[in-house]
């Protein structure tokens, strides 16, 4: 897929991943807070600035901006408690419903997108290649011309698409054994490589003579990932489809709750944990899309239900600014039996919002300079 093509294919997929993602959130608080009876003045379909004003009903303004992504609600004063209606204003119960919502319809809609993915895209890989992740220094691999996005189609001559087994377990074993097979001989490697950013993949032959001393857990001294290159449809019946979006579910909350100690641990790498923006989000979601002639929509779809389920999850975060910033204020005033000071509360939520703001643009620029690349 050339650089236009994915530019191309990369609007609609920003649009298709992150704008329902962030409608149904608003959603969420804007439908709560009409039910609270909070005076909510603007629900904006878009991300400012103002396209056009659509219609108003009762109280509220409905609005069409022109940013195709998402939506946002304004409510009366949400750190003002001095009118009445405002969000401030309510009991800490609605508020608490009113902040909690957003999160909940994203993990609904997560569900929801995780269930239709297992009845109506799954497919079951059936084959499979190997690409380089990493190269080690010194290694047989590196004597070779081996680089970190490489694709392994053909060994010594030979075609080398690994069939995966009825357990669906992926193992870098075939090509261990083949590597110490030929230790002390002529190698050849045959791998697809891309000469640049967003062209196509061209195959590369890579040759020389392996040292008659290998190491048996490491022969090539490289770090491997598995392509999909082949599957067939797959079956779910609404129960199972349900029990695999739970279990799917469940997954992305622990590994969210797992993280710290994993880090700590070093079983995983910072690389493999940095977080993402739009543009890394939409990267992933082209880069999944370009698959669909092996694995169908099902890894998009099932991706954009996972997408879902995080961002509820960080909107949780006791972050000021967050839903889960202003949810610990709540929590706060409960335990102390008073408010906290809404002048303090607004100041600190501004701050915790230019943190954020700040912190996106780093991320930001790291999807631009050093994207994320799974092909």
């Amino acid at each position: 897929m050339d650089v236009l093509e994915t530019l191309v294919l990369g609007l609609p997929v920003f649009i298709i991943l992150l704008g329902p993602l962030m409608f149904v959130h608003e959603l969420g608080h804007f439908l709560v807070a009409k039910w609270a009876g909070i005076r909510v003045e603007e629900f904006g379909m878009g991300l400012p600035p103002r396209m056009v004003r659509l219609f108003q009903r009762g109280e509220t303004e409905y609005t069409l901006n022109w940013l195709p992504i998402g939506a946002f609600v304004r409510m009366t004063g949400e750190e003002d408690p001095s009118d009445p209606r405002s969000f401030a204003a309510q009991p800490k119960r609605w508020r608490f419903a009113v902040l909690f919502a957003g999160p909940f319809m994203n993990f609904a809609l997560g569900f929801v997108v995780l269930t239709i993915a297992y009845l109506a895209f799954a497919t079951q890989p059936t084959a499979f290649r190997y690409r380089v992740i990493g190269v080690q220094p010194n290694s047989v691999a590196a004597m070779l011309g081996v680089q970190p996005g490489d694709e392994i189609i053909a060994v010594n001559g030979k075609p080398f698409e690994q069939p995966i087994g009825a357990d669906q377990s992926l193992s870098a074993s075939a090509l261990r054994e083949v590597v110490l097979q030929s230790a002390g001989q002529p190698f050849t490697l045959e791998v697809l490589r891309s000469p640049a950013e967003g062209l196509s993949p061209q195959p590369v032959t890579l040759r020389g003579t392996l040292p008659q001393q290998l190491n048996p857990e490491a022969p090539l001294g490289v770090s491997i990932s598995f392509r999909v290159v082949a599957s067939e449809p797959r079956a779910y019946t609404f129960g199972e489809a349900v029990r695999a979006a739970l279990a799917d579910f469940a997954f992305v909350v622990g590994g969210i709750i797992r993280l710290p100690a994993e880090l700590l641990n070093q079983r995983i790498s910072l690389e493999q944990a940095r977080p993402v923006g739009p543009i890394g989000i939409t990267n992933i979601g082209v880069a999944m899309l370009e698959e669909r002639d092996t694995q169908g929509l099902f890894p998009f779809i099932r991706f954009a239900g996972f997408i879902s389920i995080l961002v509820g999850l960080t909107n949780l975060l006791p972050i000021p600014a967050l839903d889960g910033g202003r949810i610990l204020f709540v929590l706060i005033e409960a335990l102390r039996g008073r408010r906290i000071d809404p002048l303090r509360e607004r100041w600190v939520h501004g701050v915790g919002m230019a943190l954020l703001l700040t912190l996106s643009l780093a991320i930001l620029i790291l999807d631009i300079v050093a994207p994320i690349n799974l092909r």
